[in-house]
């Protein structure tokens, strides 16, 4: 157990055993070497730590643990416990009520049919992680697809996927290949971070790109209505990170701590609050556990097992939120 946490301004969580970096989404850098010893629910693993470049001892000990998840001896969640994510589809907004009788949007993903395709123990830059891959290929893109994007799938003995991406983890959170993720793997409550390409807005002027006034309208003004204005009088050239008109969209960005309203498993629907995740409909994002407010033994680890955690009903709803169908929003009288 961690005896001291201290939160610094500069974005710093400082404890006894690690120096978690805020500031950076998926960094983790140790204060010290981490004393693994001191973690008795990762006996198994513990012992393959010391050897963690044989990937196959420790994908076999991964791989017993998933067959007969009610019987393994799985590890508790810590400060470092970080899963994986999955890969999902955003299909658009809705709103929904709450409890008080207050309306708010959410957005709608759809869990596309993610599987594991490789795992990663510790690679080129000391990171461990996890392939996946999602979007089952149709027989019509199968046939346009070179075949050395095809031949990882059939060694794999997996269906060809159109969307693969990298996602980092920890070594109790891995899970073997070609198991398959749905969106059993969040729960109804919990924070999460939807990380997405934003709209290509392409080469835009610095009143759209920025938000700049322009010039005035008339007195004087001719065919320059809409330029930015002077830039400065520097000799060496212009300021570095002057605003002037550019490319705009088309860069990777975050929505931190979308909080999960609603999920209807039999159909792999996540509903998240606000309006603020990135992208456009049908656009690709990948959803993790919040990196500020980690989920910790609220969810399941490394995901949900059937046999372990129960079944789950066709749909769950927030506390707060009001399930569609139910009574009426009632107020009480002063």
């Amino acid at each position: 157990m961690l005896s001291r946490l201290v939160i610094r301004p500069s974005g710093l969580i400082r404890t006894n055993h690690v120096t978690l970096n805020l500031n950076r989404s998926a960094y983790i850098h140790f204060k010290r070497k981490w004393d693994v010893n001191s973690y008795d629910e990762n006996k198994e693993l513990r012992k393959l730590w010391k050897n963690i470049t044989d990937k196959e001892a420790v994908m076999s000990t991964i791989s017993k643990r998933c067959e007969e998840p009610e019987k393994a001896d799985w590890p508790k969640t810590n400060l470092i416990t970080r899963r994986v994510g999955v890969i999902a589809k955003k299909l658009g907004y809705m709103s929904y009520w709450t409890r008080n009788g207050r309306s708010f949007p959410m957005c709608v993903l759809q869990v596309l049919d993610n599987a594991v395709m490789d795992t990663t123990l510790i690679g080129p830059d000391h990171v461990t992680g996890m392939y996946i891959a999602a979007g089952s290929m149709t027989a019509a893109d199968i046939a346009k697809t070179p075949d050395y994007k095809l031949e990882p799938f059939h060694a794999r003995s997996m269906h060809p996927r159109n969307h693969i991406q990298f996602m980092r983890t920890t070594v109790d959170a891995l899970l073997p290949e070609k198991y398959v993720l749905d969106a059993s793997h969040f729960r109804v409550g919990q924070f999460c971070d939807i990380m997405g390409k934003s709209i290509d807005r392409g080469f835009q002027g610095g009143m759209k790109r920025h938000g700049f006034k322009g010039l005035p309208a008339s007195h004087g003004v001719s065919k320059a209505h809409r330029a930015i204005g002077a830039i400065g009088n520097r000799k060496d050239g212009v300021w570095k990170g002057t605003k002037m008109p550019g490319h705009m969209g088309g860069h990777r960005h975050y929505a931190r701590c979308c909080r999960v309203v609603r999920i209807d498993y039999r159909n792999n629907l996540i509903f998240v609050h606000g309006r603020h995740v990135i992208g456009g409909e049908t656009d690709i994002l990948s959803i993790h556990d919040a990196w500020y407010y980690p989920p910790g033994d609220a969810v399941p680890l490394p995901t949900h097992f059937s046999a372990r955690d129960g079944e789950l009903p066709a749909e769950c709803f927030w506390d707060e939120m009001i399930a569609p169908g139910s009574d009426t929003v009632t107020f009480k009288a002063f």
